[in-house]
């Protein structure tokens, strides 16, 4: 018999709560639709880090053939913030197929989604799901290092180089599954594959309508982290001017680079604070109007050949809390030829290439915005 939970209340009372199997397994579905966040943090992402999860997709479809109709289905399709696609399968501890069929079947879903789904399908599912999606995975990509306007890009090169995530979630996971996860999850380099148990317990008299649920993580071993670790090119790293310049010669053309350059010693008679990101493949130099701990972010330029204008952490200041004024930096930019933001993504992250600026009179203008912008930053630090 499984032992009880006990609850001590703000009275000081002790309740005991009982495991509890769940009726139907549409119930786990639900459960996972409505708190995706009951699937534990995995892996090793940082001291400090822990993972999120977007939902895009219930019972997603999945076709055998190239542009084939759908033959299987995948109970959820969550993404994290580093766009790791990830399949969750969900059993009753009751049915048999938790055990080593399950295994067989979720490597059937993954292999034929990840060569068969298409570029933006993911994408597509979230949209439809979601009034205003571009809000939420905005208010989703918060603090991460994925812009709005790479992250849907960055989960279909997951999917096809088969960097994703295999989840079995079940009320109880048999040993035979634990030991199959667990090797496979030490086994293999870029798919991880975990299972999590989720329990309910309940006391009906004492408690009604109250459920305490205990998620447990399997598969996260020590060995697995390492050897996934080993290789990996998803792991963080702070980078720094030297790392910085190094890659973005390899990725991008000379005249990209001297811009760079131009910037960053632009940024130096400017006094424009400089610091370097962390991403895991890509490094960004950021350009920060005021001192440390103050200071706004403004722009980024990442080593895949790009410029962001960071006009969603721009708006936390004063002058650019308006959305006129943010509409205002996007009308600026678009008067450079070949330049052409959307002005509803005043409160986005925008992109360009770094190769629209690089000849006068476009690189005279981009300095210009970036003086018009660090200026007015600079005046409510001052205030």
């Amino acid at each position: 018999m499984d032992e009880p939970i006990f609850i001590i209340g703000s009275d000081g009372n002790l309740t005991s709560v009982q495991k509890n199997s769940y009726d139907r397994e549409a119930e786990l579905q639900q459960l996972i639709n409505d708190h995706p966040e009951l699937i534990p943090g995995m892996g090793d992402i940082g001291e400090g880090g822990s993972i999120r999860w977007l939902l895009i997709q219930r019972e997603a479809g999945i076709p055998r053939e190239d542009g084939g109709p759908d033959w299987w289905s995948i109970d959820h399709i969550l993404v994290d913030q580093f766009a790791t696609p990830t399949f969750v399968e969900v059993k009753r501890a009751s049915d048999t197929r938790v055990r080593r069929e399950v295994v067989a079947q979720m490597l059937d879903y993954v292999a034929n989604a990840t060569l068969y789904w298409q570029p933006g399908t993911l994408e597509g599912w979230f949209n439809s799901q979601d009034e205003d999606p571009d809000q939420r995975l905005l208010e989703f990509l918060d603090d991460a290092e994925l812009s709005p306007e790479n992250f849907w890009s960055r989960v279909d090169e997951n999917l096809r180089s088969g960097r994703v995530r295999c989840v079995f979630v079940a009320d109880s996971i048999p040993d035979s599954l634990i030991r199959l996860v667990e090797f496979l999850n030490e086994h293999l380099r870029l798919t991880e594959v975990y299972a999590v148990e989720l329990p309910q317990y309940v006391s009906v008299q004492q408690l009604p309508g109250v459920r305490v649920i205990v998620p447990k993580l399997i598969g996260n071993t020590t060995r697995a982290i390492a050897n996934k670790s080993e290789g990996s090119s998803t792991l963080k790293r702070q980078w720094d001017e030297e790392s910085f310049f190094a890659d973005l010669d390899e990725r991008s053309d000379p005249a990209c680079v001297a811009l760079c350059r131009e910037i960053l010693e632009w940024t130096q008679a400017q006094g424009v604070r400089v610091t370097y990101g962390n991403g895991k493949r890509d490094g960004s130099m950021i350009l920060v109007a005021g001192p440390p701990p103050n200071g706004y972010v403004f722009a980024s330029i990442w080593t895949y050949g790009k410029i962001e204008i960071d006009l969603q952490y721009v708006r936390r200041s004063p002058t650019f809390q308006e959305e006129e004024t943010r509409r205002e930096v996007i009308r600026k930019f678009n008067q450079i030829p070949g330049v052409s933001i959307d002005e509803a993504s005043h409160s986005l992250r925008p992109t360009l290439p770094l190769a629209l600026f690089v000849d006068d009179p476009a690189r005279r203008d981009l300095f210009a915005i970036l003086s018009w912008v660090t200026e007015r930053l600079r005046s409510d630090l001052t205030e």
